[in-house]
Order: C-alpha cells, then sequence, then structure tokens
C-alpha cells in the first residue's frame, strides 16, 4: 500500500513538473511570436554597456522585453538604479519577481506584464531594449520620443533606424552589436542664429 501511495505521488510530481514546463515554453514560444524571444545576455557583456552608456545611481532604467530580470538586477545591483521591466510573458515576469524577492535590493525594482506597444517610455533615463527588428520598428517612434526628452536609449542586437542621427557609440561584440542612442546636446555656437 504504502509504495502504491509512493507510486501515485511520484506519478502526481513528474505531470506537474511536465505542466510546468509546457507552460514555461509555451510562454517562450508566444514571447519570441511577439517579436521578444528570450535570449539572456551575459553578465559581463552587460556590465560593460551599462558603463559605456553612463549609468549612474538613482537613475530609472527600463528593460522592453526584460525577461527574467537579469539585466535589471544589474543595473539596481551594480549602478544603484532604479529599475523597471516589462514583458509579454507572465511566467517570465513571475520568474523576474521572485529573482527580486531574493535580492537586497528587489525593492528598487518593478515589473509588468504589459504588451510593449501599449506602453509609455517617457520619463526613463536609460532604455535598454534586444527585440527583433520588426518589434524595434514598430516602437521606434516611443524610443525617438524619449530620446527627445533626454534619455539615451541602448538597442543590443539591432539598429534603431529611426534613431541614427541619435547614434553616440557602437559597442562591437561576437555575438551582437550594441548601439547606445542619445540626444547631443547643443553648444551655445551651434545654437545661435546667424541672421
Amino acid at each position: 500500500m504504502i509504495s502504491y501511495i509512493l507510486y501515485l505521488i511520484v506519478i502526481f510530481l513528474i505531470l506537474i513538473f511536465i505542466a510546468f514546463v509546457a507552460i514555461y515554453l509555451i510562454g517562450l514560444i508566444y514571447s519570441s511570436f511577439k517579436g521578444s524571444p528570450y535570449v539572456p545576455t551575459k553578465r559581463k557583456v552587460l556590465r560593460n554597456i551599462l558603463k559605456r552608456a553612463g549609468l549612474k545611481k538613482g537613475q530609472t532604467f527600463i528593460d522592453i522585453g526584460c525577461g527574467d530580470g537579469r539585466i535589471i538586477e544589474e543595473a539596481v545591483s551594480t549602478f544603484g538604479a532604479i529599475g523597471t521591466g516589462i514583458d509579454i510573458n507572465p511566467l517570465l515576469i513571475w520568474r523576474a519577481r521572485f529573482r527580486a524577492l531574493l535580492k537586497p535590493n528587489g525593492n528598487r525594482v518593478n515589473y509588468f506584464v504589459v504588451n510593449i506597444l501599449d506602453y509609455d517610455f517617457t520619463g526613463f533615463d536609460l532604455i535598454y531594449v534586444f527585440l527583433m527588428p520588426e518589434l524595434i520598428d514598430k516602437i521606434s517612434g516611443k524610443l525617438e520620443q524619449a530620446v527627445l526628452n533626454k534619455a539615451t536609449v541602448i538597442s543590443h542586437g539591432f539598429k534603431v533606424n529611426k534613431l541614427e542621427k541619435y547614434l553616440k557609440e557602437t559597442i562591437p561584440s561576437k555575438t551582437f552589436p550594441t548601439y547606445i542612442y542619445r540626444k547631443i546636446r547643443s553648444t551655445k555656437h551651434e545654437t545661435r542664429n546667424n541672421f
């Protein structure tokens, strides 16, 4: 009798595990179809990107298509930023929220399940995107508005064509290049009217 109960418990746990894996994979496939596949960036690469972009303590940082939140964790823990992560995949957001609970700076991070196309990016100091080009094109108007409002946009992997005139730096990489966009402040000489 005890062996039968143990057998049922093992079968139940296996079914739970299979269900969890299936739901997780469905979420990843859904994210990929929406233009935001889950592709984690290595911490060393990420730290270099954030440093070169000039992220500073107290600045607001958003990761569009944040996945499991590792980029925001780095921005908050290493640079002292205040982080926001958005993703369409609720499973990845739940995972990111759980990871934040385990971190000492977890209270400096917020995660939201939202459609990227419906979110307002203004008000952030740094915006990080690692999305497919089709989705980048769809949000490029919002990204340009953010740059005009003094935000820095970091696009890992693909250029933001609409922001080409604001390209400050390209960071080459073996896997994906990174593009940093920022509106260059005009000097007095450049803003003077020459009538």
